[in-house]
């Protein structure tokens, strides 16, 4: 499933860190108008226009992100982070502020992880800008000196939940491709002839050790229904929503190679 060394897992401080920047990326994709939004906008600016626009994006970004630079924490971001940070709402790419948006999961999994958050939202529940409010906006450097992680053993079980739902998904895209089933003997001869029987072994097997709430028609229940009967905009919103989780649970458990954010995996 996962590999790790026990002597790279990220500590409560890094865990704080990640999180507050985390929070900054998520706000500066939002701010930033949709792509086809902006191009719609800027179809018909002259260069003058263009170069005032740019301008004041170069400005706007300086200012966003001059508090985490002026306070050292640039040496903190990855290098997909500083890259972001670098853009302006004019260069950012369309796939830049997709990525950033989802990053609130990937933030959701850590501020549960903090003791920021009781519980996990469900993972049919996609997290809101409001919920990032609760991450300190002030004094982060003393947010950082007393961030406290939860057992660690609860981080894996956590860990592991995630990688199901991420099991999950991959499942039904291998369906959904037609890829054949395995011809394996063993797998026969317990009874799965298809993805399908394995799905539906194991979210009974999942529910029952309490892993995932209770099936809905032998499978893994998502909006209200049977993780199979999901549209294609409600599976790929579910599919996002564990990758982030997925990605950001691997690497408190120490999953990426040298602890970079960049790195983690999120095989299963």
């Amino acid at each position: 499933m996962h590999s790790q060394n026990q002597n790279t897992r990220p500590t409560a401080e890094d865990a704080a860190r990640r999180l507050i920047i985390l929070k900054h990326i998520v706000a500066s994709a939002l701010a930033a108008p949709p792509r086809d939004k902006l191009q719609q906008m800027t179809a018909r600016f002259g260069d003058e226009e263009r170069a005032k626009l740019q301008q004041q994006a170069e400005a706007q970004r300086d200012k966003f992100w001059s508090s985490l630079r002026e306070s050292g924490w640039w040496s903190h971001f990855s290098p997909s982070e500083q890259a972001h940070a670098q853009s302006t709402m004019v260069t950012m790419t369309e796939r830049q502020q997709i990525d950033a948006y989802w990053r609130k999961e990937s933030a959701v999994a850590l501020m549960w992880a903090l003791g920021l958050l009781p519980e996990l939202p469900a993972y049919d529940t996609v997290a809101t800008a409001e919920i990032l409010k609760q991450i300190p906006s002030r004094d982060g450097a003393a947010f950082v000196k007393s961030a406290r992680l939860r057992e660690q053993a609860e981080l894996e079980r956590a860990r592991g939940t995630a990688e199901l739902w991420h099991w999950r998904s991959r499942t039904r895209q291998l369906i959904e491709r037609g890829d054949a089933f395995p011809a394996d003997a063993k797998m026969h001869a317990s009874g799965f002839r298809s993805y399908d029987d394995i799905v539906r072994f194991t979210a009974r097997k999942a529910a029952q050790e309490g892993t995932i709430p209770p099936c809905i028609a032998e499978d893994f229940p998502a909006s209200g229904k049977a993780y199979r009967d999901l549209t294609d905009e409600e599976w790929s919103q579910t599919q996002s929503i564990t990758t982030e989780r997925h990605y950001a649970l691997n690497w408190l458990c120490g999953c990426a190679p040298d602890n970079k954010w960049d790195e983690t995996p999120t095989g299963t």
